[in-house]
């Protein structure tokens, strides 16, 4: 069902539910002129698609530079199995045949969780030789390694600091565990399998799958203002920018010459706001081919 659409600028704004052929509730902001490529943008945990539009101008600017955007309601997943990287292949698809895009430009990109599956999803579609021409990745401060995150969890359990802190430790170690089937020790091959990056894998896991990819990662590593904001024991570990580094590290090493970690300050920690949208819809135009 297709709710009636609002002027944006050079764009439309569209929110779609749940049809034939259609996996997730999302939001749809459509170019005036022709499609050059398709930009799969994935919101936070318990972020929905309409917030998004509210917090970044990505999608406008996309627009106007001939991207359809979709953002996709995920529920209440923290990583991408085998089900979320199907359907939003099937979602992808979807929009390919609907605009009959003859060659199908794809960037995928996310904030926090959606920046960790958009960088599973994209080793997803390298790792199963997809056909759809995936041109790119970014992912704005999002948790890579499960195994990592697992234990931060307990540690702001641990530590005793404020409700939300607690809250959020509470609430990922459940997911995990429910999820991955147990703890990192009774199921650490699912922490490995599910995750973009894994610390004590040869090649990072699944981050070897980014080796040949433009990949661009977003964070602004302010552990002073978390200990000051949040919680006065949180140490480096406890913090997405310590995966983001090392994922950097890794690609690096592995030869991949067109993977970049942008930090920020002063933009407001994990927030879209670290992300300049300018800055990267040139960087999609350029590795789109389309400058």
């Amino acid at each position: 069902m297709v709710i009636p659409c609002t002027a944006f600028g050079q764009a439309t704004i569209k929110k779609i539910t749940k049809g034939k052929g259609l996996s997730f509730h999302h939001h749809l902001m459509e170019p005036q002129g022709n499609i050059h490529g398709i930009l799969l943008l994935l919101p936070s945990l318990g972020e929905k698609p309409g917030a998004v539009l509210q917090k970044t101008n990505l999608p406008a600017l996309a627009a106007e530079n001939g991207f359809l955007t979709i953002i996709p309601d995920l529920g209440k997943n923290l990583f991408a199995d085998e089900e979320i990287n199907t359907n939003l292949s099937e979602l992808v698809h979807t929009y390919f045949v609907k605009y009959d895009l003859k060659e199908l430009r794809l960037i995928v990109g996310g904030f926090s969780r959606g920046g960790a599956i958009s960088l599973r999803y994209a080793e997803h579609l390298i790792a199963s030789n997809s056909p759809v021409k995936l041109k790119g990745v970014f992912a704005i401060d999002p948790a890579l390694d499960l195994k990592r995150l697992y234990f931060s969890s307990l540690n702001k359990i641990k530590y005793d600091c404020s409700d939300l802190i607690k809250k959020e430790g509470f609430l990922n170690k459940r997911i995990l565990e429910e999820k991955l089937g147990g703890t990192p020790e009774r199921n650490g091959e699912n922490y490995v399998k599910y995750s973009v990056y894994s610390a004590q894998s040869d090649s990072g896991g699944n981050a070897k799958y980014l080796k040949n990819l433009p990949v661009r990662l977003y964070s602004e590593p302010d552990l002073a203002y978390v200990r000051k904001t949040y919680c006065d024991k949180l140490e480096e570990v406890d913090i997405n920018a310590f995966d983001l580094q090392r994922l950097n590290t890794l690609l690096l090493n592995l030869g991949n010459t067109q993977c970049e970690y942008i930090t920020t300050t002063g933009k407001g920690f994990h927030s879209w706001n670290i992300l300049d949208s300018k800055n990267c819809v040139e960087w999609i135009l350029q590795i789109s081919k389309w400058l």
